[in-house]
């Protein structure tokens, strides 16, 4: 077998087995209020207790959320995390009535020091993660 041809196999089987994948741990979570409402706007960062690295991903509108880390990599590497959720909701424009944005993340969690929130991250765990904040 020649040397293009032995890199072709290599590459395929790469590809089969799945070596090379991008899963790190937790791909995706939920974010909710006690109640069991979804968090629905904002943003969620974790940040590892040991390394410093963070995670970030937006909220959307049903509570879910994606980490990413800074260089682009989807999940949660095994690890201790602080988590902080940060929303911004503008409606000095509206009528009371018309706010749409849900329940209000109290501000405390917007800060490492303020914020309760953390996770442990075991090796080879995948499951979604889940966040309740407390109003």
């Amino acid at each position: 077998m020649k040397l293009p041809g032995v890199l072709l196999a290599l590459i395929l089987v790469m590809q089969l087995t799945g070596c090379g994948s991008s899963a790190i741990g937790p791909e995706e979570g939920r974010i909710s209020f006690g109640d069991g409402s979804p968090v629905t706007s904002g943003s969620v960062e974790f940040r590892n207790r040991s390394t410093r690295e963070r995670f970030t991903s937006r909220i959307e509108s049903d509570g879910s959320f994606a980490p990413i880390s800074g260089e682009g990599i989807l999940g949660l590497p095994p690890g201790d995390y602080e988590i902080v959720v940060v929303q911004i909701v503008l409606t000095e424009d509206l009528a009371k009535e018309d706010h749409v944005h849900g329940n209000t993340v109290p501000r405390r969690y917007a800060d490492y020091y303020t914020s309760d929130l953390q996770i442990a991250v075991a090796t080879g765990e995948i499951d979604p993660i889940e966040i309740v904040i407390d109003l």
